[in-house]
């Protein structure tokens, strides 16, 4: 592009110089009265608008780029985001906190326990955004495949964990898996996220 800027400028400074000294008259015995300076002048104003669409184009280029990178950067933060609190969640439900403080406020009457939901609802606080990105292209399907079968995953260990906390042999299965699904995505994001 610099090139193209400088072999323009060079070629209309030439031209200017060669008309306002009328060298080839002196020197060439070109008669300058002969030369078409419309057409010249439509040349010059063609060479002008091609040179100044060619800059916009690449510096809006160039910040649309930036735009885009910034977005897929801020979806993948908000997902491993997402995925390091379900990690906390899932050390903080140890059978200490279970039984001493969650198991005591639970009303195992209702069908919609606060605590319980609260839990479950708390990682994904910033779902909304994750899928205006979705929405936006920013992330894949295959990510957002992965991003609802954690949330569900989750859903289903806390309620588990809760419901049945004196039964490991019921959430342990169910805890690693999940563990072993969110490492793999957040591996997948630290890779997207280094490149």
């Amino acid at each position: 592009m610099k090139k193209t800027i400088t072999i323009s400028s060079i070629l209309i400074i030439g031209i200017t110089i060669l008309d306002y000294m009328n060298l080839p008259s002196s020197f060439l015995g070109l008669k300058t009265s002969n030369m078409n300076w419309d057409f010249y002048m439509g040349s010059l104003n063609v060479i002008a608008v091609v040179v100044l669409y060619v800059i916009t184009y690449n510096v809006l280029d160039q910040r649309e780029i930036k735009k885009e990178k910034n977005k897929n950067e801020i979806s993948a933060i908000l997902m491993k985001n997402c995925y390091e609190e379900c990690n906390y969640y899932i050390k903080m439900l140890n059978k200490e906190m279970v039984e001493k403080h969650i198991i005591p406020k639970i009303d195992f009457n209702s069908t919609n326990p606060t605590i319980m939901i609260n839990i479950q609802n708390d990682p994904f606080k910033n779902e909304g955004i994750i899928m205006d990105l979705v929405k936006d292209g920013q992330i894949t399907k295959q990510q957002i495949t992965s991003y609802l079968n954690i949330k569900q995953k989750f859903s289903q260990y806390v309620t588990m964990r809760i419901t049945f906390f004196d039964a490991p042999y019921i959430y342990e299965p169910l805890k690693e898996e999940l563990s072993h699904l969110i490492s793999i995505e957040i591996k997948k994001i630290n890779y997207l996220i280094q490149e």
